[in-house]
């Protein structure tokens, strides 16, 4: 009896340790808060780790960082962001919009594809861009 008692303890421990990701705002979130305070590539590779994404577009993406720390050195720091929109594909996907103001108070605007796999909501696509068009290309 007190073998299974430990057995069902560890098994509790260890699943709480392997919790499911956050849900797609608070890695929005997660994500803008490590880019004020560490950067595009601390940022990038805390959204897409253990992700489909980074197991596809790893090198494409490893690409996009010098364009991105660039946008950041003309427009400055992420001053504020406003979300846009919100909008569901199914139950498994969901796509946010976003335009963040920076301190020289030009925007970029930016969308993230989000998918629920086997372990919990994963960033998908992600994008920025300092031309409205190339995110609100419906608007």
């Amino acid at each position: 009896m007190r073998y299974i008692l430990i057995i069902c303890l560890v098994l509790t421990v260890c699943s709480c340790s392997q919790a499911e990701p956050p849900s797609p705002e608070k890695q929005m979130d997660s994500f803008f808060d490590t880019l004020k305070k560490e950067g595009p590539r601390v940022a990038v590779d805390h959204l897409i780790e253990g992700t489909l994404l980074k197991q596809q577009k790893g090198m494409q993406i490893e690409a996009i960082i010098p364009q991105f720390e660039a946008a950041l050195k003309i427009y400055g720091g992420v001053d504020r962001i406003e979300r846009v929109d919100e909008k569901k594909f199914g139950e498994s996907f969901v796509r946010y919009r976003l335009i963040t103001y920076h301190t020289s108070d030009a925007p970029m605007f930016w969308q993230f594809i989000f998918f629920r796999g086997k372990t919990g909501w994963q960033v998908y696509i992600f994008s920025f861009n300092d031309q409205f068009g190339a995110v609100f290309n419906d608007a």
